[in-house]
This record gives structure tokens, sequence and C-alpha cells, in this order.
């Protein structure tokens, strides 16, 4: 079993797995769950800007006001 990357821990056992297969781990002295190799995607801006916006959206409606983020 892989070493915990918070507390180095090899006190760690399978946790099921993640979205797209990676195997899940979880250590038990602090508790953590991770993956082995995490794989970092960083989301441009425009990307995050189009999420912001879809986000308010839908929370303004959920609320029922007319909150405009002025995008």
């Amino acid at each position: 079993m892989p070493a915990c990357p918070i507390c180095a821990s090899s006190q760690t056992v399978k946790n099921g797995r993640i979205h797209n297969g990676k195997q899940r781990f979880l250590c038990h002295d602090c508790g953590r769950q991770f993956i082995e190799y995490p794989t970092k995607k960083v989301i441009d801006s425009a990307t995050r800007e189009l999420i912001d916006r879809l986000l308010l959206e839908r929370i303004s409606r959920f609320w029922n006001c007319s909150c405009h983020p002025g995008f």
C-alpha cells in the first residue's frame, strides 16, 4: 500500500475507486482519503468564468431572485 501523502503513514487501506476508476486509499492514522497518482488539471479562466456564471444563474433561479453578475 502507498504511504499517506499528508502524514507519511504506511497504515493505509484500499477505500473504493473514484469516478474514473482509479484506486482510492484511506489513511488509518490521519483519516485522509487519497489516490496514489493524482493528476492536476488546470481550469482556464474562460471556463472558470463560465462555471461561475452558470452557478450564479442556478442559485438565483433557486432563490427566485434576479441577481445579474454583470458579466
